[in-house]
């Protein structure tokens, strides 16, 4: 379909502005309000004790998330390219159960079931306390995260097929070395993506974490639950604006870091490429290298027929 230059440029015009009043304004006014009474201002109050342990908290919870949902996430990504089995499609509506369910109904979920008297509320008379602790919280954001790494990686593991790893299979590589030498390489732009969005959702949940934590400063309180009590609690809206902006900065670390080791990755797989083509291909690369300088050796000089003819009457 032709779309003419005034209609191109329009629609360019209108996703901009979209954009623009979206996402450039409300986050350009949280930055702005956060420094309008200075950076040392700024500073303290992205220093208090309270702003310091809500940062630790998150970072932790992160850390505890990420490898589970990698390590789990991977698991059941192969498990639906790869598995022919029964209840398959349930697997894959549960999976894409986070997305539909709203993360409140996620925290009152693990309420029953972890709770006082939930089903396995009997855990905290061995002094494990899951709701209204650090455990509660990593579970909610579990939940939440589930899906992005197994719904990055299930279609690149559609698209790159089954042939390498059956080769590998048929060469007598064992299922494990396979999956780290085929698999886990083609798969692996598909789950750095999924890790970046399972960090960005971590760091700003705040449905399911509410209600499975007690917000105590020091003790339960994330980030998010920072900004809100702040805002709703203290009545410090200066204060909140510096701690959402603490958060966001977190977190476009995080994606600059994950960017940073994509793009070096890329240079590693583009160098390993050109040494093995250089490796494949080195008779073509002496006869040009040596044509341009205007040097043939004897294995590249054109017979003359007509001394051969010659030597034969001779």
């Amino acid at each position: 379909m032709h779309i003419s230059n005034p209609t191109r440029y329009g629609l360019r015009a209108v996703a901009l502005i979209y954009l623009f009043i979206l996402l450039v304004v409300p986050v350009g006014l949280i930055f702005w309000r956060s420094f309008e009474h200075g950076l040392g201002q700024f500073w303290d109050w992205i220093t208090t004790p309270a702003a310091i342990s809500a940062l630790q908290l998150s970072l932790i919870i992160v850390a505890i998330v990420v490898p589970l949902n990698v390590v789990f996430g991977v698991i059941t990504a192969l498990a639906l390219a790869r598995g022919r089995f029964r209840g398959k499609g349930l697997l894959q509506a549960v999976v894409d159960l986070p997305f539909a369910v709203s993360p409140v109904v996620a925290g009152v979920a693990l309420i029953a079931l972890w709770g006082t008297h939930g089903w396995f509320g009997g855990i905290e008379s061995l002094g494990f306390r899951v709701i209204f602790g650090v455990p509660g919280m990593v579970l909610a954001t579990i939940f939440v995260t589930l899906p992005f790494v197994v719904r990055e990686v299930e279609p690149v593991l559609h698209e790159i097929g089954t042939e390498q790893e059956e080769a590998a299979a048929t060469l007598g590589a064992s299922g494990l070395q396979t999956f780290w030498r085929i698999t886990l390489p083609a798969i692996r732009w598909g789950l750095t993506y999924g890790v970046v969005l399972t960090v960005a959702r971590a760091l700003g949940e705040y449905g399911a974490v509410t209600m499975v934590s007690s917000n105590f400063p020091g003790v339960s309180q994330t980030l998010t639950l920072l900004v809100h009590s702040r805002y709703t609690d203290d009545y410090n809206e200066y204060g909140a604006y510096a701690a959402a902006t603490l958060l966001m900065l977190v977190a476009i670390l995080m994606l600059v870091v994950m960017s940073l080791i994509e793009r070096r990755a890329k240079g590693r797989v583009r160098q390993a490429s050109s040494s093995i083509v250089d490796a494949a291909d080195p008779v073509e690369e002496t006869g040009a290298d040596l044509a341009a300088v205007g040097e043939v050796p004897a294995a590249f000089d054109p017979i003359d027929t007509s001394r051969v003819a010659e030597s034969e009457e001779k």
